[in-house]
């Protein structure tokens, strides 16, 4: 039930006891000392925790044990498996509990480890449970759980389910747990589990710990972040001279993408020019974020502006985009992002990218050099890839850089803001940090939530977001008792045909069949020009190419004639003109790919220029979104 459990090498976080600031790495830069080693969980991208996050721990704790714990210090925050958003939260050096948005009760719930309970219990909190010498020795002794008779004394106010800290006579934390019986059946002692343990051991009481700021953590962990670093201007400089193309900067707006940034500014000067793609339902605060710093910077920004109505439109056409199913990126970042570097490098040119190798299996698995598939004329480089997210923070802090103020509400992607890849916490953040976005993307969810009859959890809990429900999603709609289909239907049907085949005794062959769909054969006609000369009469194009001649009827009849050896090749450009006949949303990648400008973007969709149009069918090659999606969709 996890998304992000992928095991991406060792693991490593350190606390420097003495200066109470997180450690890359065991030895602490700042007063030579070592740190001690935090038990993190894998996959480890650790990061520092922010105004917004740490709020929603302090009252997230406060709500469950009624217990103020006051945070002045470094808090780091873990990624951990779960169904949505979970994390480790390290404070003083130790994990003192998981901070997860519960999936069932779409809120914000605490987990106590040993470390946390026993803050809460030092602190006066509520919601513990006193166990007898017995039944505590028996837990730690291996006992999953503690038994009715065994509670000596609880909490009143406990309720099932509870997370609870549960306590010895000596009044010790040594266990945390769930409760599986009210406060007030645990004082009734009788036979059952009153509380399931998670963990347990004896913690030796807490005393007072030195707590640095995030300032302390830079001078702490110079030296790693400078050995980092000299191996990313190494590499920058080096691919940089090798590929010897005009070089760029993907910027997104987010941390990976300004720590890139400014090491491609050490390493190679202004001699570089910045690559935005604005989607057209990027964060507001993003886009300004972006043009503020690129001036500051003294960069030369290339920025390619998206209409949001194509975002809108691809919903319409094709459904919501989904995880497996990202029709959003090809038609609102990657097509535009081809056309800014055809329109500015016609050659090609070397693109440095803030990719980690933290942040999915995928990008674990890319080289650090790639040719990009999706984007045409790029080869794409990441120089930060075995980077943290502790390492990215760290250095922004040390160069003292502008981040972006969305970090700060809490926000952890600040990229588009209707993306399928958000957690549900994410969507609920949403609805605090940008309300009247918040309110457009659940009216355009509730129409196709209308048009194809699903239930209100369709929106509530998520499901939306795949286009084919994964089986831990499966698993969350039985518990909750709603019907979900295992994959939903996209925008209309898929283009598909059936075809009757006859060989001709010259060597010849007849196909004949029909599209499952009426076609405008004006539209046909312009796109038809990629394949070879076209003419229209009443009710039909005429279409003359190298491998045959074909007629395309208005009720989406056709009749291919064709050599043998051409066969294949036909059937598929005639495919794929249909589909950009019928289905084309403007994302542009075909016009990227024609060399002669004979393709342009009109009304939203692709117009071929028939004077300029040499017939090579490039255009047809390209993965656009049209075709790319129509793949997606169901017969």
């Amino acid at each position: 039930m996890s998304d992000v459990g992928v095991y991406l090498g060792a693991v490593k976080l350190f606390w420097c006891m003495n200066c109470g600031v997180p450690l890359l790495d065991e030895k602490c830069s700042l007063c030579g000392e070592k740190g001690v080693n935090v038990g993190i969980s894998p996959p480890g991208d650790i990061r520092p925790a922010f105004r917004r996050e740490i709020e929603i721990l302090q009252k997230t704790v406060r709500c469950q044990f009624e217990v103020d714990l006051h945070y002045d210090g470094c808090v780091v925050l873990n990624k951990v498996p779960y169904l949505d958003h979970m994390d480790e939260v390290v404070v003083d050096g130790e994990i003192i509990g998981n901070l997860r948005f519960n999936i069932f009760k779409l809120s914000w719930e605490f987990l106590p480890k040993l470390a946390g309970g026993r803050a809460i219990w030092q602190q006066g909190g509520g919601k513990w449970v006193c166990a007898d010498r017995g039944a505590a020795e028996s837990i730690l002794q291996g006992s999953a759980n503690l038994l009715g008779p065994g509670v000596l004394d609880c909490d009143r106010e406990i309720s099932i389910g509870d997370q609870v800290i549960v306590v010895n006579s000596n009044e010790e934390v040594f266990a945390v747990g769930v409760a599986k019986k009210s406060g007030s059946e645990m004082l009734s002692r009788e036979k059952g589990i009153a509380v399931k343990i998670r963990e347990k051991g004896v913690l030796p009481r807490r005393k007072e710990v030195n707590r640095g700021t995030w300032n302390d953590a830079v001078k702490a962990n110079e030296e790693i972040l400078n050995m980092f670093e000299e191996k990313a201007l190494s590499f920058i400089r080096n691919v940089a001279k090798n590929h010897g193309r005009p070089v760029t900067v993907a910027f997104s707006g987010g941390k990976d993408s300004l720590v890139t940034l400014l090491l491609v500014l050490k390493a190679l000067g202004r001699n570089f020019r910045v690559l935005f793609a604005d989607t057209g339902v990027e964060f507001p605060e993003t886009v300004a974020y972006t043009k503020r710093l690129v001036k500051q910077l003294g960069l030369d920004l290339l920025e390619e502006k998206v209409d949001s109505n194509v975002f809108w439109k691809l919903v319409e056409e094709f459904g919501p985009p989904g995880r497996d199913y990202r029709i959003c990126c090809k038609g609102c970042k990657l097509g535009p992002l081809t056309k800014l570097i055809k329109e500015n490098f016609p050659n090609g040119c070397l693109t440095f990218v803030g990719q980690r190798s933290y942040e999915s299996e995928a990008r674990f698995r890319e080289p650090k050099i790639s040719v990009n598939p999706w984007v045409l004329g790029q080869i794409a480089a990441y120089p930060i890839k075995n980077w943290t997210a502790l390492h990215v923070w760290l250095y922004i802090f040390k160069e003292g850089v502008e981040y972006n103020p969305l970090y700060e509400k809490g926000l952890s992607r600040i990229g588009c803001w209707p993306c399928p890849a958000s957690k549900l916490s994410e969507i609920e953040m949403l609805k605090e940090t940008h309300e009247e976005l918040y309110k457009m993307l659940m009216s355009r969810l509730e129409k196709w939530r209308e048009r194809y009859g699903y239930p209100e959890e369709w929106i509530r809990y998520g499901f939306w977001r795949w286009k084919r429900l994964p089986k831990g999603h499966l698993e969350l709609a039985r518990q909750l008792g709603v019907r979900m289909p295992v994959e939903r239907p996209a925008g209309g049907r898929k283009i598909t045909y059936h075809i009757e085949r006859r060989e001709e005794k010259n060597g010849k062959i007849m196909l004949s069949g029909r599209f499952n769909a009426p076609v405008e054969l004006s539209r046909v006609k312009n796109i038809a020009n990629v394949m070879g000369g076209v003419s229209m009469v009443t009710d039909a194009v005429i279409i003359t190419c190298v491998q045959g001649e074909v007629k395309i009827f208005e009720d989406g009849k056709f009749v291919v004639s064709s050599s043998l050896e051409g066969e294949d090749e036909i059937k598929r450009r005639v495919v794929n003109v249909m589909v950009k006949a019928l289905r084309c949303v403007g994302c542009g990648e075909c016009v990227s790919a024609c060399k002669k400008q004979a393709v342009l973007i009109n009304w939203g969709m692709a117009w071929v220029l028939e004077d300029r149009c040499i017939h090579c069918s490039k255009c047809m090659e390209v993965k656009c979104t049209a075709i790319y999606a129509n793949k997606g969709l169901s017969d």
